[in-house]
């Protein structure tokens, strides 16, 4: 039985084989067909390019620093926990909503740039422009250059611009963390124009990455330019003082040291270079140390690769094109001639 059950599976293998060689012209015209097409679907078509930037992000001050600041701290009598914030405004995964947020996206579209043939254009008015929705624009008297500075109808604007973060969110725009060991991000975007896919890239980076930068030195920007002026007012209060005092000692040449009385202006004038002098040090510490938390809060955001032209793209090279062809279409014909002797052999 074994015996039988198999010569009939080689017989059905033979017949099979034999029947595609008497097919072998039209598989090799499937084939063609498959090829050709193959090629036309591979250079006719645009290629959708990709645009992707990485770049590691350390957000968080390390326990190093922290220790160092403590340490300088202590040694100059200072509590340093107001200039210590171990808290972190924005971990990993908020940057990667601050990458798809409204406003960031908005803020990109409205940005320029030249698009290589020295035509300076808003991002948004190319991106109309390859998607064929700026003659729509048009009849409605569309312009984001007047939106930019609120001298055209906001409402109008304000919901297409909305319509178009849409649009980008879902077709086009990449936000992607590879390891979730590691604070590498790949921000991505992907078009048809590659001058596009790389301008939006490159500004939406730009803008997130200092708005990023901007935020989470505010607190400590803040507190160092306070300390700053402060520093400066006393230090002009501290010089003049000191004029004062040697005024004083100018004026009494010869103090007689029985006459007490006419030593008080001076030493009052010598109290207020001594009270200025402690208030302008201690002040000046204060400066150092909020200079050292201000450093230590700047986030690093260290580019690792950006987008360079020639972008990447969907488009196969020419060996892997016919390989992908000539394969393919040898796969569809002998499926389509197997198929059919299936069903000839049915209805017989």
């Amino acid at each position: 039985m074994e015996s039988f059950s198999l010569l009939n599976l080689i017989n059905s293998v033979k017949s099979w084989f034999f029947y595609l060689l008497f097919n072998l012209r039209g598989i090799v015209i499937i084939t063609s067909i498959f090829l050709v097409f193959t090629l036309l679907f591979n250079y006719v078509k645009s290629p959708v390019h990709y645009a992707r930037t990485t770049f590691v992000l350390d957000s968080e001050s390390s326990s190093n620093s922290i220790g160092d600041i403590a340490s300088l701290a202590s040694l100059a009598g200072i509590n340093a926990s107001s200039f210590i914030d171990a808290s972190s405004l924005f971990q990993i995964d908020n940057i990667q909503e601050l990458y798809r947020s409204s406003s960031m996206i908005k803020e990109t579209l409205l940005s320029e740039d030249n698009f290589g043939d020295n035509n300076i254009m808003l991002i948004i008015d190319r991106l109309a422009n390859n998607e064929k929705i700026n003659k729509k624009w048009d009849r409605l008297n569309v312009d984001f250059s007047a939106y930019k500075s609120k001298s055209t109808n906001l409402r109008v604007h304000d919901s297409i611009l909305n319509e178009v973060v849409k649009i980008i969110k879902k077709k086009y725009l990449i936000v992607d963390k590879p390891s979730r060991k590691t604070t590498i991000l790949e921000i991505g975007f992907d078009h048809k124009d590659e001058l596009l896919a790389k301008s939006f890239n490159e500004k939406l980076v730009s803008i997130v990455n200092d708005f990023y930068n901007k935020t989470k030195t505010q607190k400590t920007g803040e507190n160092l330019r306070i300390l700053e002026r402060q520093a400066d007012s006393v230090k002009k209060v501290l010089d003049k003082s000191i004029l004062v005092l040697a005024e004083k000692d100018q004026s009494i040449p010869n103090p007689n040291p029985l006459t007490k009385v006419s030593l008080v202006p001076y030493q009052k004038a010598l109290i207020d270079v001594q009270s200025n002098g402690a208030i302008y040090q201690e002040i000046v510490k204060q400066l150092e140390l909020a200079k050292v938390s201000h450093r230590n809060k700047t986030p690093l955001i260290q580019i690792i690769d950006k987008p360079v032209l020639p972008l990447e793209n969907t488009r196969l090279k020419l060996f892997e094109c016919l390989v992908f062809g000539i394969f393919g279409g040898l796969f569809f014909s002998v499926i389509y001639y197997s198929l059919t002797r299936f069903y000839k052999s049915l209805i017989n």
